[in-house]
């Protein structure tokens, strides 16, 4: 009898390990912040889109304390940083199934559009989700002007 969670794919584990790991490369080397490919065991996953109004960011922190979190913007490109805990349980190795629940530091950074009041964003942690509200600046119509050359 097998134990723990089984996942029905057609790929082979080593495509996915190695198209994971693949994906984690990319994220950290076009995180726009320096960073050690190794320095982070996880990454929580980021949406990012916008409107009329508004840039919009999502990312998935479920077990992360709000005290836990850092939010900041500098030089328009907006980090989310933090640490998840692992919950110290008195078990024994042998009475471990399985454990895929990664834990340690982490830092996302994005770089966002010339337009945003940076005195206006807000942030919420709901239900494991960071929701961040970028309100952007009415765009300022440029103005044409005809010059007369003599």
């Amino acid at each position: 009898m097998k134990f723990g969670l089984t996942r029905k794919n057609n790929d082979a584990p080593d495509v996915r390990t190695l198209r994971s790991s693949m994906d984690r490369l990319f994220d950290d080397f076009f995180s726009l912040k320096p960073m050690d490919f190794f320095d982070s065991e996880w990454l929580p996953a980021v949406d990012m889109y916008d409107d009329e109004k508004n840039v919009y960011i999502k990312a998935e922190v479920a077990g992360i304390d709000e005290k836990d979190l850092n939010v900041t913007v500098q030089d328009n490109i907006l980090t989310i940083s933090g640490e998840r805990i692992e919950e110290k349980k008195e078990t024994s190795k042998k009475g471990r199934v399985m454990s895929e629940i990664k834990s340690g530091s982490f830092s996302r950074s994005v770089s966002l559009p010339d337009n945003i009041k940076f005195e206006n964003i807000k942030a919420d942690l709901k239900n494991g989700v960071l929701s961040i509200i970028l309100p952007k600046e009415k765009s300022i119509k440029s103005k044409e002007v005809k010059i007369n050359v003599k």
